[in-house]
């Protein structure tokens, strides 16, 4: 997931917006991704979430949909 990340970052334009989604519930392709992504990648900034807890997570049977995650960010303007 990382790989993907990084790859489809150097592709967006600076003040560009990027969705970062999977339909994993699993933390480890999802916040945890978010995070790290942020943490290496001075350029990002999260849009519209929680910092601590980034992007939305739902799960099997909320809100009759199947689990998926999903976490918008933005590129600042260099």
């Amino acid at each position: 997931q990382s790989e993907i990340f990084d790859a489809m970052w150097t592709q967006l334009k600076p003040g560009g917006t990027m969705v970062y989604a999977t339909c994993s519930i699993t933390p480890q392709e999802n916040v945890e991704q978010v995070k790290a992504f942020l943490a290496r990648t001075a350029d990002a900034q999260l849009l519209d979430s929680d910092p601590d807890q980034p992007g939305r997570q739902i799960l099997p049977g909320e809100e009759d949909m199947d689990g998926f995650y999903y976490a918008v960010l933005t590129k600042t303007r260099a």
